[in-house]
């Protein structure tokens, strides 16, 4: 009776020692849980209430702060239930730049508005920094709408997107899957990251492999030891350099549109698979019914892309070009990108059918130095 005691109590202890041992292991992966927070969160000590122009906020998206600036129309009152714009920027951007200048506009014409440093970028947390995932980015898109939703200055059921460059792309992957966004428009929009390197030449696969075989080398390093590989965000230019490469590399690397906030000139290698594999032109077609609304440089090197892609959505849509801008001129230059405000402004609008609202000209615009917003 007493050699069955005795084992019933050895077992009980070694049965309760176990449990005791897998219990941190249970925990820590409620806590990973926990802190991912898939879907996003709000930020407790983000503010609630606004002022006119420019407001700093910040939320969680998958369990990483993101910051953003709001801005509120300067005819606000309280009471108001305004319609909402959620602004995307191009691959490496941070909120002061591009983004920046079309929110800020877009205030201006009585609509709120938002734009964020994604996860790795500016001044939101993530590593490695200058991380550009397009899927982490979408997943920062559709939190920030959560987060405007959320705001009860905000008319829900008047949500829109705007994409810049590959924001456009990113943008519009959020949107077709997203029944709180009711219209979209693009500017100088790029959304296959992938016909870039497999687009039919009969190199293709050689150089696709050559960027995969770069990436997974330093993915495997950065396993291994923690170490994370980076290249320039934006190439070094020459005379044999193309328009884009040239317009793009003077707008984020000099006086023109470079920010504090932007950082490094740099991306991390890792990053590189991850953006091959990126095509939403594919489901373009998905957006419709929700109205869409493409603008394009003629001058632009992306004009092709941007109308391929737009050629594939199907209806209600819209082209609309502005002579003589080219990709880049389209981010900062006023003679371009007030037109594309006007036209912005007249398509939301009309989406909302928002009677009485003044459509601006361009007779209204303030012509003002600086990028940083």
């Amino acid at each position: 009776m007493k050699k069955i005691f005795l084992l019933i109590l050895v077992i009980s202890i070694f049965g309760c020692t176990e449990k005791s041992k897998q219990n941190p292991i249970k925990s820590e992966y409620n806590n990973l849980q926990e802190a991912h927070q898939f879907g996003g969160q709000m930020a407790s000590d983000s503010p609630i209430n606004f002022q006119t122009g420019k407001n700093k906020i910040w939320f969680y998206s998958e369990g990483t702060k993101v910051v953003g600036n709001l801005y509120v129309p300067d005819e606000f009152k309280n009471g108001d239930k305004l319609p909402a714009i959620m602004v995307v920027g191009p691959k490496g951007a941070v909120k002061e730049q591009t983004a920046g200048i079309y929110a800020k506009k877009l205030s201006e014409q009585g609509f709120l508005t938002l734009v964020i440093d994604h996860r790795t970028y500016g001044e939101s947390g993530g590593k490695p920094r200058h991380y550009e995932n397009p899927y982490m980015k979408i997943e920062d898109v559709k939190t920030a709408i959560s987060y405007i939703a959320s705001l009860n200055i905000v008319n829900k059921d008047k949500i829109s997107m705007l994409g810049v460059c590959n924001g456009a792309g990113f943008g519009l992957a959020a949107t077709i899957y997203d029944a709180r966004i009711k219209a979209y428009a693009s500017v100088s929009g790029l959304f296959d990251l992938r016909s870039q390197i497999v687009n039919g030449k009969p190199d293709e696969n050689e150089r696709l492999f050559s960027i995969m075989k770069e990436s997974t080398d330093a993915r495997q390093k950065f396993f291994e030891t923690g170490e994370i590989v980076y290249i320039k965000q934006m190439p070094d230019v020459d005379e044999n350099s193309n328009q884009l490469r040239k317009e793009a590399y003077e707008y984020y690397c000099t006086s023109r549109g470079l920010c504090p906030n932007y950082g490094e000139n740099r991306m991390a290698v890792i990053s590189r698979d991850t953006r091959r594999s990126f095509d939403i032109t594919d489901q373009i077609k998905l957006l419709s019914p929700r109205p869409y609304l493409a603008i394009a440089g003629t001058k632009a090197l992306t004009f092709g892309l941007s109308k391929i892609a737009f050629e594939r959505a199907s209806e209600p849509k819209e082209f609309f070009e502005i002579e003589g801008a080219t990709h880049v001129g389209l981010y900062d230059k006023e003679e371009y990108v007030n037109p594309a405000i006007v036209k912005l402004t007249e398509f939301y609008k009309e989406k909302w059918n928002a009677s009485g609202s003044k459509t601006p000209t361009l007779a209204g615009f303030l012509f003002v130095g600086g990028n940083c917003r």
